[in-house]
């Protein structure tokens, strides 16, 4: 939120401790923004692209998933990063359950 620019091979990552029906919206964000919705088997199950700026809208990840991605708004589009896509999170400490 409130970031002008963000560079291109930067986002940022939420953890959350269990799978679940996922809402982002994009209120006080600056930029459009790709969200990647990700299960917890590491695949992508829904994109957000190109999020509208300032939008109150509920955007949602339409399958269970534990894992969100945000990125430069068509970063998907032009890195060929699509549904069903699986991703390699680093090493990180998640949440217990």
């Amino acid at each position: 939120m409130y970031r002008k620019e963000l560079p291109e091979f930067h986002g940022m990552l939420f953890l959350f401790p269990r799978e679940e029906m996922l809402s982002f919206w994009m209120k006080n964000t600056l930029i459009p923004l790709d969200i990647i919705f990700i299960n917890a088997a590491y695949e992508i199950v829904h994109i957000a692209q190109n999020t509208t700026p300032f939008s109150e809208q509920l955007l949602t990840s339409g399958h269970p998933a534990r894992f969100v991605l945000e990125v430069n708004g068509g970063f998907c589009q032009r890195h060929g990063v699509q549904v069903g896509d699986t991703v390699e999170l680093p090493t990180v400490p998640f949440p217990r359950v």
